[in-house]
């Protein structure tokens, strides 16, 4: 993907709550950085939607205490290319469950 591009994607895209993402589907995270929100640091990463959109959404805290500037760095260098699945919620808990795999 062309530098313009995921610039574009990091910066004028929409923040969506995990649950509206489609089940079991790959979407491919194009940046990710740290954020501090009322709850506390959350990481927050921009997917591709669609071929000509993305979205933004927030992982949730106990996925950002297991990632590392050095990981968020080599997502955002290409160094390390990830899909995000949303995979439901968990019955007891009502917790997201995730699943980042390696394209």
């Amino acid at each position: 993907m062309e530098l313009d591009r995921k610039i574009e994607i990091a910066t004028s895209c929409l923040s969506v709550s995990l649950w509206s993402l489609e089940p079991d589907r790959p979407y491919p995270i194009v940046h990710a950085e740290r954020a501090t929100t009322r709850n506390g640091q959350s990481v927050l990463v921009a997917i591709i939607d669609s071929p000509s959109s993305s979205v933004k959404v927030f992982l949730p805290r106990r996925y950002g205490d297991v990632v590392s500037d050095e990981d968020l760095e080599a997502i955002n260098a290409q160094r390390v290319s990830l899909l995000l699945l949303y995979k439901g919620t968990c019955a007891g808990s009502n917790s997201y469950i995730l699943e980042l795999k390696r394209q």
